[in-house]
């Protein structure tokens, strides 16, 4: 385990500001912008599906942490988690029943796989 790393931010409204960032925060924390701006981010996961079009990137997720913001969701950390362009914060119940939702998809998936397959079995042997 690493030593924590300690960065400084020059912001518009605050001047300098010094802050410990996480273990797991991989960001730039980029000079300019205001303090409430501040954010600590992990590394992003994604899922990466193969196409008849090609790769395609859905759900982007990483750890997130505001330290010095007053809008929800708070100034612990959290999951946010892409969804068309737009990012969700989430906590874990809704991470577990997003989980849980991708694994019903999933299973409807292959449901639908197989009757495709049955249809073109018939359709091949007509």
């Amino acid at each position: 385990m690493s030593a924590p790393r300690t960065v400084t931010v020059h912001t518009r409204d605050h001047g300098p500001v010094t802050l410990t960032c996480p273990t797991w925060c991989t960001a730039v924390h980029e000079d300019g912008g205001y303090r409430v701006d501040i954010f600590h981010e992990g590394e992003e996961t994604g899922l990466t599906l193969g196409t008849s079009r090609g790769q395609v990137y859905l759900f982007p997720a990483f750890l997130e942490q505001r330290p010095f913001t007053e809008q929800p969701p708070g100034r612990g950390v959290f999951v946010n988690l892409g969804v068309e362009g737009d990012f969700y914060p989430s906590d874990p119940t809704q991470l577990h029943g997003i989980a849980e939702a991708l694994i019903r998809h999933g299973a409807q998936l292959h449901a639908l796989a197989g009757h495709l397959a049955a249809l073109l079995a018939e359709r091949s042997g007509q």
